[in-house]
């Protein structure tokens, strides 16, 4: 009798504080990562909420569709993006702590998405070229050299898809549910 009732005492404490646990996680949105370790965790937490902390280093001055939050320990850097629910992030937020609370999204990059990013960058190109041979004028200077550029990453990205050693590369973001600054 005394072994069960020890058996359910330690059962029930040990469930408590497992449920304890599972609440203070949910409560605070998810379960805390370390920005410098963002990207070597990220793969495990995708699809699932969780809470960053970092310093504002960018935000899209075209739409504020984009921030980066960088790490002052560490050279990680990592692209939050707001839910169809939130506003855009805005400029005022540069330089400032803020700490994150999303989901881990992941962008799969194959050879079949950088055939496509070729073909994309060829036909602009050759769009471009037949409006300024139409009416005489030479191709600039600048839109060509962008080709060139758009090409070059185009192969830098299949290198190193290449180096990799598998059929992908991952790119991994946060989609924002909610922020706040940190003081």
């Amino acid at each position: 009798m005394k072994k069960f009732l020890l058996f359910s005492v330690s059962l029930f404490i040990l469930t408590s504080v497992f449920n304890i646990s599972l609440a203070t996680a949910s409560s605070k949105g998810g379960k805390k990562i370390e920005l410098s370790n963002f990207n070597k965790k990220a793969a495990d937490f995708v699809g699932k909420t969780i809470r960053l902390q970092g310093i504002v280093d960018h935000v899209c001055e075209h739409d504020g569709k984009k921030m980066f939050l960088v790490d002052e320990s560490s050279d990680a850097r990592v692209k939050i993006v707001p839910n169809e629910n939130m506003a855009a992030f805005t400029q005022d937020l540069i330089g400032e702590t803020v700490e994150v609370t999303g989901i881990v999204k992941e962008f799969r990059l194959d050879e079949d998405y950088l055939i496509e990013m070729e073909e994309k960058v060829k036909s602009e190109s050759n769009e471009e070229s037949e409006i300024h041979m139409g009416d005489g004028e030479h191709k600039d200077k600048k839109e060509e050299h962008n080709t060139k550029d758009k090409m070059k990453q185009i192969n830098n990205l299949r290198q190193k898809l290449k180096d990799s050693g598998n059929d992908h590369l991952s790119f991994y973001s946060v989609e924002a549910t909610s922020f706040k600054i940190i003081k």
